[in-house]
């Protein structure tokens, strides 16, 4: 039996500064709508664009091979449209993917409970909004939200989502009545190609250590605690900046620190990066470093190391140290121990580079788990659908 599942998301392809949550849905899409279809509700332009996509006809439903997408003006993605599309649909599963966003999620959430019209069963991703890191970015706002809807029991029925065994973890520690109601899934990745994969790269250019970081510009990415360990290094890096300016006021803070730097730290923002684009500049670095508060899983992360660039992130993500040095993970508050590890980097030689950047397409590789991926998602729908609580 085909499942039917309306999926609310305020940012959907051709849009991609929204972050790696886009990805996830398209992968799922694509990964399992012979089985399952996903009907997109998502607005008409991508985050912080005041234009909406050019070419893509807006306020109707269109129907690619993956799935049905209607492109909403942001004052028409509201509940009203959601409850109007499951009443006309006949949907089995209604799939929020956010728990704090007010039109893409509490106010579908606030109409279930107070609407005479029925819902289908709730299956709701947090997307990393759970971690410690997020909760404590507008803390008070966040957790006076949540006691509140603990106390008037608003997400008593609804069904967790969580793509790691941490973000169950995080989910039953705000909310411990979850337990028996949450799906454990990971997110899909892209289908690796060979081509995918950079044939030449930047040869590493002895003493220098080049460096991406490739994210939203926000606190939750964390931008500003690189420029901090940046500040301590005295070797020759070269930071190159990608992805869009979510937070004005936090990109001035993070331009101050960027004059704070020694002249041994040269400091560049590209802008943000189309899709298609992500794997050249990953392949121009010899580094990504990515300190963020927490991710759900990370994408950019699997880019940059499908695309031969090791990494060295926070302990906020699910991805583990890498026995071949393609992964190096580290507590934020371990600034000198970024600082040592950044000068490692440094000091490789452009055979030990090359070394890395294989062993890193190797990890890449060793993610691929399409097969048991798509089963768990493909049971997850279906249970939520059939009403089971575990599967």
């Amino acid at each position: 039996m085909l499942v039917k599942v309306l999926c609310i998301a305020e940012y959907y392809l051709p849009g991609y500064l929204g972050g790696g949550p886009i990805r996830t849905l398209a992968n799922m899409r694509f990964l399992l709508h012979t089985d399952i279809m996903i009907a997109i509700f998502t607005k008409d332009r991508d985050l912080g664009q005041d234009a909406p996509y050019p070419g893509i006809a807006q306020e109707r439903w269109l129907y690619p091979t993956e799935g049905p997408i209607y492109y909403a003006e942001p004052v028409m993605f509201h509940a009203g449209r959601v409850s109007k599309f499951c009443a006309e649909g006949d949907f089995d599963v209604l799939y929020l993917n956010s728990f704090f966003s007010f039109r893409a999620s509490i106010s579908v959430v606030l109409l279930g409970r107070i609407s005479r019209r029925s819902l289908p069963p709730i299956l709701l991703a947090p997307r990393g909004e759970f971690s410690l890191g997020a909760l404590g970015i507008k803390s008070f706002k966040k957790r006076v939200y949540i006691g509140v809807a603990r106390f008037l029991g608003l997400y008593k029925d609804i069904r967790w989502h969580a793509s790691t065994v941490c973000e169950k973890e995080d989910i039953l520690r705000v909310f411990p009545e979850a337990k028996g109601r949450i799906y454990l899934a990971a997110d899909p990745v892209s289908e690796f190609r060979e081509h995918d994969i950079s044939a030449q790269f930047s040869p590493k250019t002895p003493g220098l250590l080049r460096i991406s970081f490739i994210s939203r510009i926000s606190p939750m990415k964390n931008l500003d605690g690189l420029l901090s360990i940046l500040r301590g290094v005295d070797r020759n890096i070269s930071l190159s900046i990608y992805g869009p300016i979510e937070d004005g006021a936090y990109w001035q803070k993070c331009l101050e620190e960027v004059a704070e730097l020694p002249r041994n730290v040269r400091v560049e923002y590209k802008g943000p990066l189309a899709p298609d684009e992500v794997g050249s500049a990953f392949a121009d670095s010899d580094l990504f470093v990515f300190p963020t508060h927490g991710e759900n899983f990370g994408h950019v992360i699997f880019e940059s190391l499908r695309a031969g660039t090791p990494v060295l992130i926070s302990d906020r993500t699910p991805w583990n140290d890498s026995p071949c040095g393609a992964i190096t993970v580290l507590p934020l508050d371990a600034v000198e121990k970024w600082r040592q590890n950044l000068e490692i980097a440094v000091d490789r030689t452009e055979k030990q580079q090359a070394a890395m950047r294989l062993k890193s397409v190797e990890r890449a590789k060793e993610n691929m788990k399409m097969a048991e991926t798509r089963e768990d998602n493909l049971n997850m729908f279906r249970a939520v659908a059939s009403g089971e609580d575990k599967f």
